[in-house]
């Protein structure tokens, strides 16, 4: 991937004769730009890397190693440190679009369906401001066609499925795109 992004040298100048009226330190000097962007280019896709390696690593601290040694202490809380660590439940939560119509008809057969929001769109052209006051119960008959959507906002979902969770109530976890563990809260004195 890095070589698509950095330009080589010898690429640019494949054409020297268009160079032919360019002050030679200005090329020199536009080449040595084009190296410094090459350059700072590949040093931040190496820091996106690194980063992202950091943020596995704090997640796998957090999410694994942690959890399983307070359990295995035996305790939820512990001051270490100068710092409060404690457990806490994490939820995650995402439909799958494969699901969408799975997990709806689950909510509404199981009576959650109060939490799935019904938007209706409708686009108007120029000058059409007026018959967008008009009642929705009159958009057929002039011809309009609103397009309905279905969706759940992330942090109802989120709360519903922790909500279940907590009660013990009966949910497919793979349904939902749910992912429920627990983590390590380190708050500093």
């Amino acid at each position: 991937m890095e070589n698509k992004n950095i330009l080589l040298e010898d690429e640019m100048f494949a054409e020297s004769s268009s160079f032919d009226k360019v002050d030679p330190i200005e090329g020199k000097r536009l080449s040595s730009l084009v190296n410094q962007l090459n350059q700072v280019t590949k040093d931040i896709q190496e820091a996106e890397d690194f980063l992202k390696t950091l943020k596995a690593k704090k997640q796998n601290i957090s999410f694994e190693q942690i959890p399983e040694v307070m359990d295995e202490m035996g305790i939820d809380r512990l001051d270490v440190d100068g710092a409060t660590v404690s457990l806490k439940s994490f939820v995650s939560a995402s439909i799958p679009m494969d699901k969408k119509d799975q997990a709806y008809a689950w909510l509404r057969e199981n009576g959650y369906d109060d939490i799935i929001k019904n938007d209706i769109t409708l686009s108007f052209g120029r000058g059409e401001d007026n018959v967008a006051k008009d009642l929705m119960v009159d958009l057929d008959q002039k011809g309009f066609h609103p397009e309905s959507k279905t969706h759940i906002h992330s942090m109802t979902l989120k709360a519903f499925v922790r909500d279940m969770v907590e009660k013990g109530a009966p949910i497919d976890l793979d349904l939902f795109g749910a992912f429920v563990a627990r983590t390590a809260v380190v708050k500093r004195k």
